[in-house]
Protein backbone atom coordinates (compact mmCIF):
# COMPACT_ATOMS: atom_id res chain seq x y z
CA UNK A 1 0.00 0.00 0.00
CA UNK A 2 1.05 3.59 -0.38
CA UNK A 3 1.56 5.80 2.44
CA UNK A 4 -0.04 9.11 2.47
CA UNK A 5 3.07 10.09 4.25
CA UNK A 6 5.83 10.75 2.41
CA UNK A 7 8.78 10.82 4.57
CA UNK A 8 12.26 8.63 5.14
CA UNK A 9 13.34 6.65 7.88
CA UNK A 10 16.18 8.26 9.41
CA UNK A 11 19.40 6.56 10.48
CA UNK A 12 19.71 3.45 8.13
CA UNK A 13 20.32 2.53 4.21
CA UNK A 14 16.62 3.39 2.74
CA UNK A 15 16.91 1.24 0.01
CA UNK A 16 17.81 -1.83 2.63
CA UNK A 17 15.15 -1.11 4.48
CA UNK A 18 12.34 -0.71 1.77
CA UNK A 19 13.26 -4.68 0.71
CA UNK A 20 9.83 -5.65 0.18
CA UNK A 21 11.12 -8.75 1.92
CA UNK A 22 11.47 -6.73 5.14
CA UNK A 23 8.08 -7.55 6.13
CA UNK A 24 8.04 -11.10 5.22
CA UNK A 25 11.30 -11.70 7.56
CA UNK A 26 9.82 -8.95 10.26
CA UNK A 27 6.78 -11.36 10.64
CA UNK A 28 8.94 -14.79 10.93
CA UNK A 29 11.24 -12.78 13.53
CA UNK A 30 8.07 -11.76 15.37
CA UNK A 31 6.62 -15.51 14.95
CA UNK A 32 10.16 -16.86 16.56
CA UNK A 33 9.37 -14.03 19.59
CA UNK A 34 6.21 -15.27 19.97
CA UNK A 35 6.54 -18.91 20.46
CA UNK A 36 8.15 -19.26 23.36
CA UNK A 37 5.49 -17.23 25.33
CA UNK A 38 2.66 -19.14 23.42
CA UNK A 39 4.58 -22.40 23.89
CA UNK A 40 4.31 -21.36 27.78
CA UNK A 41 1.06 -20.31 28.16
CA UNK A 42 -0.44 -23.60 26.64
CA UNK A 43 1.72 -25.37 29.29
CA UNK A 44 0.95 -23.60 31.90
CA UNK A 45 -2.91 -24.22 31.48
CA UNK A 46 -2.32 -28.02 30.84
CA UNK A 47 -0.93 -28.04 34.09
CA UNK A 48 -3.77 -26.50 35.63
CA UNK A 49 -5.79 -29.39 33.68
CA UNK A 50 -3.62 -31.93 34.85
CA UNK A 51 -3.62 -31.14 38.19
CA UNK A 52 -8.10 -30.76 38.50
CA UNK A 53 -8.16 -34.41 36.87
CA UNK A 54 -6.82 -35.78 40.00
CA UNK A 55 -9.80 -34.51 41.27
CA UNK A 56 -11.89 -36.63 38.90
CA UNK A 57 -11.30 -39.91 40.20
CA UNK A 58 -14.33 -40.54 42.75
CA UNK A 59 -17.79 -39.95 41.93
CA UNK A 60 -19.66 -37.02 43.34
CA UNK A 61 -22.09 -34.55 42.60
CA UNK A 62 -22.69 -31.24 41.86
CA UNK A 63 -22.36 -30.52 45.76
CA UNK A 64 -19.22 -32.24 45.95
CA UNK A 65 -16.08 -30.00 46.44
CA UNK A 66 -14.41 -31.67 42.91
CA UNK A 67 -17.39 -29.47 41.11
CA UNK A 68 -15.17 -26.59 41.61
CA UNK A 69 -12.02 -28.89 40.17
CA UNK A 70 -14.24 -28.98 36.95
CA UNK A 71 -14.78 -25.80 36.88
CA UNK A 72 -11.52 -24.87 36.48
CA UNK A 73 -10.71 -27.18 34.13
CA UNK A 74 -14.03 -25.99 31.59
CA UNK A 75 -12.08 -22.17 32.21
CA UNK A 76 -8.65 -24.07 31.07
CA UNK A 77 -10.09 -25.92 27.93
CA UNK A 78 -11.89 -22.89 26.80
CA UNK A 79 -8.45 -20.63 27.30
CA UNK A 80 -6.35 -23.54 25.20
CA UNK A 81 -9.56 -22.99 22.42
CA UNK A 82 -9.14 -20.05 22.44
CA UNK A 83 -5.03 -19.63 22.07
CA UNK A 84 -4.93 -22.24 19.56
CA UNK A 85 -8.13 -20.77 17.13
CA UNK A 86 -5.99 -17.15 17.79
CA UNK A 87 -3.19 -18.57 16.04
CA UNK A 88 -5.11 -20.58 13.38
CA UNK A 89 -7.33 -17.24 12.27
CA UNK A 90 -3.19 -15.42 12.31
CA UNK A 91 -1.68 -18.03 10.19
CA UNK A 92 -4.63 -18.97 7.91
CA UNK A 93 -6.65 -15.75 7.31
CA UNK A 94 -5.79 -14.43 4.10
CA UNK A 95 -8.52 -12.05 4.47
CA UNK A 96 -6.30 -10.09 6.78
CA UNK A 97 -3.49 -9.63 4.40
CA UNK A 98 -5.85 -7.32 2.22
CA UNK A 99 -6.55 -3.64 3.13
CA UNK A 100 -9.78 -2.68 4.46
CA UNK A 101 -11.78 -0.42 6.33
CA UNK A 102 -11.18 -1.06 10.16
CA UNK A 103 -12.53 0.50 13.54
CA UNK A 104 -9.44 1.86 14.83
CA UNK A 105 -10.62 0.67 18.47
CA UNK A 106 -11.49 -2.97 17.40
CA UNK A 107 -8.56 -3.18 15.43
CA UNK A 108 -6.11 -2.60 18.00
CA UNK A 109 -8.17 -4.16 20.66
CA UNK A 110 -7.72 -7.69 18.96
CA UNK A 111 -3.80 -7.37 18.85
CA UNK A 112 -3.82 -7.09 22.87
CA UNK A 113 -3.64 -10.80 23.20
CA UNK A 114 0.04 -10.83 21.15
CA UNK A 115 1.17 -7.92 22.80
CA UNK A 116 0.73 -8.96 26.33
CA UNK A 117 2.48 -12.14 25.15
CA UNK A 118 5.68 -9.57 23.74
CA UNK A 119 5.48 -7.79 27.10
CA UNK A 120 6.29 -9.50 30.43
CA UNK A 121 4.17 -11.89 32.82
CA UNK A 122 4.36 -9.01 34.87
CA UNK A 123 3.27 -5.77 32.59
CA UNK A 124 -0.19 -4.49 32.73
CA UNK A 125 -1.05 -3.66 29.38
CA UNK A 126 -4.05 -0.52 29.36
CA UNK A 127 -5.83 0.82 26.40
CA UNK A 128 -7.73 3.86 26.55
CA UNK A 129 -9.76 5.04 22.90
CA UNK A 130 -12.32 7.45 22.50
CA UNK A 131 -16.40 6.32 22.10
CA UNK A 132 -16.66 7.91 18.75
CA UNK A 133 -16.09 5.89 16.07
CA UNK A 134 -12.75 6.16 14.21
CA UNK A 135 -11.69 4.39 11.01
CA UNK A 136 -8.96 3.62 8.85
CA UNK A 137 -8.10 2.01 5.86
CA UNK A 138 -5.03 -0.72 6.31
CA UNK A 139 -4.17 -4.16 6.40
CA UNK A 140 -4.77 -6.02 9.41
CA UNK A 141 -1.56 -8.41 8.86
CA UNK A 142 0.56 -5.30 8.03
CA UNK A 143 -0.63 -3.66 10.87
CA UNK A 144 -0.23 -6.30 13.14
CA UNK A 145 3.46 -6.73 12.35
CA UNK A 146 4.01 -2.77 12.47
CA UNK A 147 2.44 -3.25 16.18
CA UNK A 148 4.02 -6.24 17.21
CA UNK A 149 7.73 -5.11 16.06
CA UNK A 150 7.40 -1.85 17.88
CA UNK A 151 6.00 -3.59 20.69
CA UNK A 152 9.41 -6.20 20.60
CA UNK A 153 11.94 -2.91 20.50
CA UNK A 154 9.69 -0.70 23.10
CA UNK A 155 9.67 -3.48 26.11
CA UNK A 156 13.08 -3.09 27.23
CA UNK A 157 12.82 0.79 27.67
CA UNK A 158 10.10 -0.43 30.93
CA UNK A 159 11.26 -0.55 34.03
CA UNK A 160 11.73 -4.75 35.52
CA UNK A 161 8.82 -5.75 37.61
CA UNK A 162 5.13 -4.69 37.65
CA UNK A 163 5.16 -2.43 35.17
CA UNK A 164 2.13 -0.42 33.21
CA UNK A 165 2.48 0.42 29.80
CA UNK A 166 0.16 2.37 28.46
CA UNK A 167 -1.59 2.52 25.33
CA UNK A 168 -4.42 5.12 23.64
CA UNK A 169 -6.09 5.46 20.25
CA UNK A 170 -6.06 8.98 19.74
CA UNK A 171 -8.86 10.60 17.80
CA UNK A 172 -8.00 13.82 14.76
CA UNK A 173 -8.65 16.38 17.50
CA UNK A 174 -5.99 14.97 20.22
CA UNK A 175 -3.63 14.26 17.60
CA UNK A 176 -3.30 17.49 15.89
CA UNK A 177 -2.88 18.69 20.22
CA UNK A 178 0.20 16.48 20.28
CA UNK A 179 3.88 18.43 20.14
CA UNK A 180 5.54 16.03 17.94
CA UNK A 181 9.23 15.99 17.34
CA UNK A 182 9.64 17.34 13.94
CA UNK A 183 6.65 17.88 11.11
CA UNK A 184 3.27 16.44 12.38
CA UNK A 185 1.06 14.63 10.15
CA UNK A 186 -1.12 16.68 7.52
CA UNK A 187 -4.97 15.86 7.87
CA UNK A 188 -7.59 14.25 9.70
CA UNK A 189 -5.60 11.21 11.66
CA UNK A 190 -5.84 8.60 14.14
CA UNK A 191 -2.94 8.23 16.64
CA UNK A 192 -1.87 4.64 18.43
CA UNK A 193 -0.09 5.93 20.89
CA UNK A 194 2.39 4.13 23.57
CA UNK A 195 3.15 6.58 26.34
CA UNK A 196 7.20 5.50 27.12
CA UNK A 197 8.82 5.98 30.74
CA UNK A 198 12.02 7.48 29.00
CA UNK A 199 12.75 10.58 26.40
CA UNK A 200 12.62 8.97 22.77
CA UNK A 201 12.91 11.37 19.95
CA UNK A 202 13.38 8.85 16.98
CA UNK A 203 13.52 5.34 15.90
CA UNK A 204 17.49 5.87 15.62
CA UNK A 205 17.86 6.82 19.42
CA UNK A 206 15.52 3.42 20.55
CA UNK A 207 18.12 1.62 18.65
CA UNK A 208 20.84 3.42 19.82
CA UNK A 209 20.25 2.62 22.63
CA UNK A 210 19.12 -0.65 22.48
CA UNK A 211 22.74 -1.28 20.93
CA UNK A 212 21.92 -3.21 17.93
CA UNK A 213 25.93 -3.47 15.99
CA UNK A 214 23.81 -3.90 12.73
CA UNK A 215 20.56 -3.86 10.51
CA UNK A 216 18.00 -6.47 12.58
CA UNK A 217 14.17 -6.54 11.62
CA UNK A 218 12.84 -6.27 14.95
CA UNK A 219 14.27 -2.37 15.05
CA UNK A 220 12.55 0.79 15.52
CA UNK A 221 13.61 1.46 11.88
CA UNK A 222 11.96 -1.71 10.48
CA UNK A 223 9.15 -1.00 12.34
CA UNK A 224 9.77 2.59 10.97
CA UNK A 225 9.18 1.08 7.68
CA UNK A 226 6.75 -1.39 8.00
CA UNK A 227 4.15 1.37 9.35
CA UNK A 228 4.84 3.10 6.04
CA UNK A 229 4.28 0.02 4.35
CA UNK A 230 1.16 -0.19 6.46
CA UNK A 231 -0.75 3.04 5.15
CA UNK A 232 0.54 5.36 7.69
CA UNK A 233 3.45 7.21 9.80
CA UNK A 234 5.59 6.38 12.68
CA UNK A 235 6.14 9.63 15.12
CA UNK A 236 7.63 10.59 18.18
CA UNK A 237 6.11 13.30 20.51
CA UNK A 238 6.71 15.01 24.00
CA UNK A 239 5.11 13.22 26.95
CA UNK A 240 2.89 14.36 29.87
CA UNK A 241 6.51 15.07 31.83
CA UNK A 242 9.85 16.25 31.26
CA UNK A 243 11.06 12.82 31.51
CA UNK A 244 8.91 10.92 29.51
CA UNK A 245 8.00 10.45 25.73
CA UNK A 246 5.37 9.13 23.60
CA UNK A 247 5.35 7.10 20.32
CA UNK A 248 2.52 6.91 17.61
CA UNK A 249 1.33 4.70 14.36
CA UNK A 250 -0.56 8.23 12.83
CA UNK A 251 -3.13 6.62 10.17
CA UNK A 252 -5.60 9.14 7.84
CA UNK A 253 -8.81 8.62 9.52
CA UNK A 254 -11.70 7.69 7.03
CA UNK A 255 -15.01 9.32 6.82
CA UNK A 256 -17.07 6.22 5.89
CA UNK A 257 -20.22 8.54 6.21
CA UNK A 258 -19.16 10.87 4.37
Amino acid sequence: MTSLFDESPGGKNVQELEDPRTQQRASNEINAALTPGLIHEINNILTGIYFNLEGCREIFDASHPVSESLQEIQVGVERIKDVLGRITQIYLNKAEKEPSYHEAQALIGAQLDLVRIVFPKTARITLTSPEQLLHIHASEHSFRIALLTMACCLRGLYPDGKIEVPLSVLPPEQVSLVEFEGVPPEGDCVGFCFQLPCIARSAYEIDDFQAGSSYSDISMAAAEVLVREAGGLLLFAKGESVKASKVLMVFPCHNLNA
